[in-house]
């Protein structure tokens, strides 16, 4: 599915392909170098360039003739979005066919881009004749993995993660980091694990702190609810417009947590106005699950930038990842706060994907627009599978254990690496999805869902599953900073039940 700015553009006129093999096929076929635009549905940037460097006449001739052009949204496609992301959106990348790298920018005007199509045409034509081949893509320390231990890693490791994570928080304004804010749901809830494993207060009078700054801040839509994905300012302010369903879930999460350890009331509040948002804006009544975000757009005849001069777009996708999250989240906030809306809201979601987003070959699709799409990734299957364990916990239905030991032996059998870990995806023929991953995030929830299966079903063989994801990972967590949160999360369940 192609999607294209809502302000007015010529940019549909451009002769895109989505990720496909036809569209490689066709680049080997004519002899033309491969473009691919990598934007996201809320990125502002990647509609301007749409309104502007796609849009320009010259520039569409430009890449009609001699370019094959791609177009792909990270949430849709996370794996390309991994590999080709050149430290945002939007990122535009040339390769040849067989899927060497070319070039690979950020935002460009149209006149710039002009210039750019043509340096690369130029440059692909003088250097055609050599011969070229497909590299893996640069290893990042945050998300992959270094050479695998003999044992999963222990202690040291777990403090390494911990130090380096509360290094980073901002001690006056919450958060993590001195500049951008985010919302960083994961590394919170890894403070609140460790806080209720060691009772250090440090711990939870951060995530406190966060939480407390966050709501009181302008990251907090005080008109229609929720919040804000990020902010420019390190004190919360300057907020970027739009709300993803996955960091709402994730810091709702957070607040009962932090409801269940201090008793304080403001994060009752905090949560139930999440639901309260979650439940108008995001969930889908017709199919009993929740779309992807809902951003926000300044009206084009208005340079008022008061709230009420901006109109709303969603994204109607469903994303299992982020319905997952939901799902646990929700039961949280059955458990916790005693909605037994919560639980039935979140049973209904589990249903929804069981039954149009997954089969019984490909496992979980990452994603459903009116059919599913994208099976096989790790980060989907272990969401999932988590929220299915805790489904089971909630209803003492054995039938949501049966499906989580279907995501297992799903991954065990298409994802296992045999050095240690799991891989991102199952296999990859196009670009860079050739090379697999083994992300250090993604085999951090695959670790927690083996040890929420083995814990629920007394099973070993799924606590040695997840010891193979932790034992992928060695060397410098502390430099991993909050991509470590996840795994932390695991490798502290790991060593409390060992």
């Amino acid at each position: 599915m192609l999607r294209f700015s809502p302000n007015p553009n010529l940019a549909h006129l451009v002769h895109w392909f989505e990720w496909e093999r036809d569209a490689f096929r066709r680049a080997q076929e004519q002899d033309k170098p491969v473009m691919l635009f990598l934007s996201a549905f809320w990125c502002r940037y990647c509609q301007r360039m749409d309104e502007g460097a796609f849009s320009d006449r010259e520039n569409m001739a430009l890449l009609n003739a001699y370019f094959v052009a791609l177009r792909v949204e990270n949430a849709m496609r996370p794996d390309i979005d991994a590999r080709y992301n050149l430290n945002g959106w939007p990122t535009v990348a040339f390769f040849t066919p067989s899927g060497e790298l070319l070039a690979a920018v950020n935002y460009l005007g149209a006149d710039e881009f002009k210039e750019l199509l043509l340096n690369v045409y130029m440059d692909y034509q003088e250097k055609k004749t050599e011969t070229r081949v497909a590299k893996a893509p640069d290893d990042s320390e945050a998300v992959v993995a270094r050479q695998a231990a003999r044992e999963p890693a222990g202690v040291s490791a777990l403090t390494e993660i911990t130090n380096g994570i509360m290094a980073l928080a901002d001690r006056f304004h919450g958060g993590y980091g001195q500049g951008q804010k985010f919302i960083h749901a994961e590394a919170n809830d890894f403070l609140l694990r460790r806080y209720e494993a060691t009772k250090d207060a440090a711990y939870l009078d951060h995530v406190r702190l966060t939480l407390d700054r966050m709501r009181e801040s302008p990251i907090y839509d005080d008109k229609d609810g929720g919040y804000f994905r990020t902010t420019s300012g390190a004190d919360w302010v300057q907020p970027h417009r739009e709300k993803l369903l996955g960091e709402q879930a994730g810091l709702l999460s957070n607040c009962l947590h932090a409801l269940r350890f201090t008793q304080r009331r403001e994060y009752a509040r905090m949560a139930e106005e999440i639901i309260d948002y979650l439940d108008r804006k995001l969930f889908d009544p017709s199919s009993g699950a929740f779309f992807g975000c809902e951003d926000f757009l300044r009206r084009e005849t208005s340079a008022d930038t008061s709230a009420d001069e901006f109109f709303t777009i969603i994204d109607q996708c469903v994303y299992t990842d982020a319905n997952a999250q939901a799902i646990s989240a929700y039961l949280d906030a059955a458990a916790i706060l005693g909605r037994a809306d919560c639980k039935k809201r979140a049973l209904s979601v589990v249903e929804f994907l069981w039954s149009h987003s997954r089969s019984a070959a490909e496992g979980m699709y990452h994603y459903y627009d009116g059919t599913p799409h994208v099976s096989g990734l790790l980060n989907d299957q272990a969401w999932m599978g988590a929220a299915l364990v805790e489904t089971h916990h909630a209803s003492g239905e054995a039938v949501y254990l049966e499906r989580a030991r279907e995501l297992v032996e799903f991954i065990l059998a298409r994802l296992r690496n045999s050095e240690g870990g799991y891989f991102d995806l199952g296999t990859g023929e196009l670009g860079f999805l050739k090379f697999r991953l083994t992300a250090i995030e993604q085999n951090g929830a695959a670790a927690f869902f083996f040890l929420k299966l083995a814990q629920a079903g007394r099973e070993p063989k799924y606590f040695e599953a997840a010891g193979w994801a932790l034992r992928a990972f060695s060397g410098d967590f502390a430099s991993c900073g909050i991509h470590a949160a996840p795994f932390g999360r695991a490798l502290g369940e790991w060593l409390n039940r060992r």
